[in-house]
């Protein structure tokens, strides 16, 4: 949970370090991956995490709007919603079934 906190305080806190096209979306796609992987093992509750860093993503987007000198944008997000995808599908495939004929007897 220390992880997705850290996380969450720099994208608020951050001023925007500025990377350039393409890397920026890149830059989203890892951040918002990572937010997600850390929720995901802080809580061990795959709905939320992939939820709550959906809503964050969205959130973050929608204050750059009011911050002077930064701009809310509709491909960060994708890009944001693209990492939580991944990763969620990721986690999801890694998990193990949990059924009575697969369990070790």
């Amino acid at each position: 949970m220390v992880a997705a906190s850290a996380i969450v305080c720099g994208v608020v806190i951050a001023r925007g370090i500025g990377f350039p096209d393409p890397w920026d979306k890149a830059a989203h796609f890892l951040v918002w991956s990572a937010l997600t992987l850390a929720l995901w093992r802080a809580t061990e509750m795959p709905l939320f995490a992939l939820a709550a860093a959906l809503l964050l993503g969205s959130l973050d987007e929608w204050r750059q709007a009011y911050i002077p000198g930064r701009v809310s944008d509709a491909k960060d997000f994708i890009a944001d919603a693209c990492g939580v995808i991944a990763t969620g599908m990721l986690l999801f495939m890694q998990r193990k079934p949990v059924c009575a004929e697969s369990s070790p007897q």
